[in-house]
């Protein structure tokens, strides 16, 4: 009777294994055979997924399977050579002296560098309302060319061989007029035609040089081969209203001290520009000490913000005569720290600076030229977000959150709550905030500016991690880490705490990490938390990949750009951004986490409402799984034999 009662016993441990099993199990959504063996598989920021294999390069249909493109030229190519262009689901594919680009939704090889015979590409950029890509270069020969590509044709639209130099920036004025700023000319061309319609030299040295002639071509050849490999900082300013444009350069200097030290100082300055006619508004250009900081345009002038650490002078000039207004003589007000944002109120101007590892802020009454606060306030952290409220600004940093008093220079709470722009979460008028020294969960009425207490118990989480997400849900608050998860009810009781262990190999998270970040993003898009919490991500993703995390660290989303462009090319851009983004903005039951099934590595569902989880994908015991994630749709692409692919919704 007792063995016949084990049995039973152990038959319904069985079966509810097998029951828990089954249902822990994600549904398959397809599979399909490949013609060589899988390298690496990729979903990128705009949602396409490509599969690399010992025979092609290919882009697969998400959603079903199918093969939407290949293309064989590109089979064996390493991860390490395929770039996404900034702003663009162009895929930019390196191999060696050749650089092609790729259309990801059809495939099509829009540019190749060796047959449009471009040997040496400085500059490649997508312009939107142009519908092409100007690709700027040399020649086999060594000549300078510059040539636009047709977004939907692939074709070359027009090409000229002027002497650009080294371009720095560039900026569509509209769908037919270009602005190409380089280090010794300024160009607007008609993008549509290549026409120049103006170019003017950039300063009074520039122009000397070019009425030297062949001498003075020389001599601009020999400094931008000096400077060839040296990153310039050169900041772009385009007014709201009027046909203006300003250049803010940087200038680095070095020199040796008497012991024989090297002494490294900075200065800046700024040229004024006409659009019309590209003429120069200013005899000579405003200087000022220090790396470029921030600029801001007021009334019939401009506010320069440079950044000259503990040195810094602020000051404002007239924009037709370039004359300084504020200070003794003209010179400017000195500040504490050196100047990396502002922010416009109705009161004023946020000054936030910067004095080696410390942050102030400080007040400006652009009105009167005069620093409000009789001293600068300390903050810690670089700020990252403000809402003007009835009781001052309130100001979140990558460190912290609290509410500043325009007036006083007084901060309103006694002792800042340390957090994290990822650890908070607005919902009306309050904020929700995790106090990471604490803590505990605490709520900050806006408008009111007080502070209560949630929770009371402090929150630990286990494998050494900190608290990284909060999110407002129906049924209280989630917190969660990469390992662990935690649930808190309104009222502060703790619903469920659990904690997955982590994988011995960090880089078996590359491919998470990437779609998080990617994710990120887009949440990014719309909230300064998810900003930050971006921000965070792109560092973790670069210590595992530097190619995803470049890739994450640039990705921009041009919104209006991409909404108001004609092209298809253009409008397919948009339309997939713009899934995604709203797929992003509804948010979702459940997050991803890197975990264990017994000695296997897997990827886990875990309800943020539970903790529980919902689904699992084995990944084996391989030390290099070849998996990729999309955390936007929540689907997973796993190789599940040499020649085949599998995909997953979690």
């Amino acid at each position: 009777m007792f063995k016949n009662k084990l049995k039973f016993v152990l038959a319904l441990a069985l079966i509810s294994c097998t029951f828990y099993v089954s249902h822990s199990q994600v549904n398959e959504i397809w599979k399909t055979d490949l013609s060589g063996s899988v390298l690496w598989q990729q979903v990128n920021s705009y949602g396409n997924y490509f599969v690399c294999t010992d025979s092609e390069f290919a882009a697969y249909n998400p959603e079903t399977g199918e093969k939407l493109w290949s293309d064989q030229q590109f089979a064996n190519i390493a991860n390490e050579q395929i770039e996404e262009m900034s702003e663009s689901p162009l895929i930019s594919i390196n191999q060696g002296e050749n650089i092609s680009m790729l259309d990801p939704f059809s495939g099509v090889v829009k540019f190749n560098s060796t047959l449009a015979g471009v040997a040496d590409l400085k500059t490649k950029q997508v312009l939107y309302k142009a519908n092409g890509i100007l690709i700027a270069g040399k020649t086999t020969s060594g000549d300078p060319i510059m040539l636009m590509v047709d977004m939907e044709t692939g074709k070359t639209v027009w090409q000229i061989e002027e002497k650009f130099g080294r371009i720095v920036t560039l900026s569509e004025l509209s769908d037919k007029e270009l602005l190409i700023v380089t280090l010794f000319k300024n160009y607007k061309l008609n993008s549509k035609t290549g026409e120049i319609i103006w170019k003017n030299s950039t300063s009074k040295e520039a122009e000397q040089l070019e009425g030297m002639g062949a001498f003075g071509s020389l001599l601009q050849g020999v400094a931008e081969q000096a400077v060839a490999n040296e990153d310039f900082v050169i900041n772009f300013y385009k007014h709201h209203s009027k046909d203006i444009f300003i250049i803010g350069a940087e200038n680095k200097k070095e020199s040796q001290t008497s012991s024989g030290q090297t002494s490294i100082s900075y200065d800046n300055n700024y040229t004024a520009f006409n659009i019309v006619d590209g003429s120069r508004l200013w005899n000579n250009p405003i200087q000022m000490n220090g790396q470029l900081g921030d600029l801001a345009f007021y009334e019939n002038g401009i506010i320069i913000l440079p950044n000259n650490g503990g040195r810094t002078k602020i000051n404002f000039f007239d924009l037709e005569t370039a004359t300084g207004k504020w200070g003794k003589k003209g010179r400017g007000i000195a500040i504490k720290g050196g100047i990396y944002n502002h922010l416009k109120t109705e009161k004023g101007i946020l000054l936030i600076s910067r004095s080696r590892e410390k942050n102030y802020l400080n007040f400006l009454d652009p009105a009167q030229g005069l620093i409000t606060f009789k001293k600068p306030v300390k903050i810690n952290g670089e700020v990252v977000r403000t809402i003007e409220s009835e009781k001052g600004i309130l100001f979140i940093t990558t460190n912290e959150i609290n509410i500043l008093n325009p007036t006083t220079g007084e901060l309103v709470f006694d002792k800042s709550i340390p957090t994290s722009p990822g650890l908070l979460e607005q919902k009306e008028n309050t904020i929700y905030a995790f106090d990471t020294k604490d803590g505990i969960i605490k709520l900050i009425d806006i408008n009111t500016a007080t502070i209560k207490n949630i929770t009371n118990t402090k929150l630990k989480f286990e494998g050494k991690e900190i608290p990284g997400k909060l999110e407002l849900r129906e049924k209280g608050i989630f917190i969660s880490s990469d390992q662990n998860v935690a649930l808190y009810d309104y009222s502060g009781t703790q619903i469920f705490q659990k904690y997955y262990t982590a994988p011995r190999e960090p880089g078996l998270k590359r491919a998470l990490l990437y779609a998080q970040a990617a994710r990120a993003a887009y949440i990014g898009a719309s909230s300064y938390y998810a900003a930050g919490v971006l921000q965070s991500a792109a560092p973790d993703v670069k210590q595992e990949d530097a190619v995803s995390g470049a890739i994450v660290e640039g990705f921009g989303m041009v919104y209006d750009e991409l909404g108001d462009a004609a092209s298809d090319f253009a409008k397919q851009s948009f339309q997939q951004a713009n899934a995604r983004f709203k797929a992003t903005a509804e948010g979702r039951d459940f997050i991803i986490i890197f975990g264990k099934i017994e000695k296997n590595n897997a990827l886990l569902k875990v309800n943020k409402d539970t903790g529980k989880v919902d689904g699992e994908i084995n990944l084996g015991n391989e030390k290099d799984p070849k998996y990729a994630v999309d955390d936007v749709t929540g689907q997973v692409f796993k190789k599940t034999a040499e020649t085949q692919i599998t995909s997953y919704k979690l």
